[in-house]
């Protein structure tokens, strides 16, 4: 899964509340900076949202699905919390990415760790 996958689970996650707050849209618009992930690929990626395709896709290898994970709870804290309700989204995709219960839980310390320094 290369990272132009990654940034669509993101906005497909980021919209999963059908609202995108202005630290959502500040997230994204970095990631795709930094990504390199062209402005016609962010368009694509908020039709496919219109179109009613909300979906994560599950990376393969290892590395991937921890890059997605972090992603993710990057996204869900940017407001500067993480509610019960994404905490329990972010523990649910853990799950399905094979990650044990104290692998998330350490992967979720390090992340809130970080953003709080």
């Amino acid at each position: 899964m290369d990272k132009l996958s990654i940034f669509h689970s993101l906005v497909n996650l980021a919209a999963a509340d059908n609202k995108f707050t202005d630290e959502e849209i500040r997230f994204l618009v970095e990631r795709a900076d930094q990504w390199d992930i062209p402005t016609t690929e962010f368009d694509t990626a908020l039709a496919g949202l219109t179109e009613g395709t909300l979906e994560v896709n599950i990376p393969e290898s290892h590395e991937n699905r921890i890059m997605l994970l972090k992603e993710m709870i990057r996204l869900m804290a940017v407001d500067g919390h993480l509610a019960e309700m994404e905490m329990q989204l972010c523990a649910t995709a853990s799950g399905k990415m094979d990650f044990t219960s104290q692998q998330f839980s350490d992967i979720l310390d390090e992340i809130l760790g970080t953003q709080n320094k």
